[in-house]
């Protein structure tokens, strides 16, 4: 009889380096978003398309501003 997919979610890691099947730390793999995001900036670099956009340009402007020292 075949195990159905619960049930092998369900089973946890199988040793020592087993993947940890925790549902709430989809969201904290940092390396892997950090990964996923490398590979789409790639893609869209290589199709020619814009990686920073105007909003996102003109935000930094404003965050270099506010913590840049004063000029005097």
């Amino acid at each position: 009889m075949l195990a159905s997919t619960l049930e092998i979610l369900n089973r946890g890691p199988r040793g020592p380096r087993g993947p940890r099947r925790n549902r709430g730390d989809r969201r904290t793999r940092v390396h892997l978003r950090e990964l996923c995001e490398e590979v789409l900036a790639s893609y869209r670099m290589a199709r020619g398309q814009d990686l920073i956009s105007d909003e996102d340009r003109r935000a930094a402007e404003d965050l270099l501003k506010s913590v840049s020292p004063l000029k005097r």
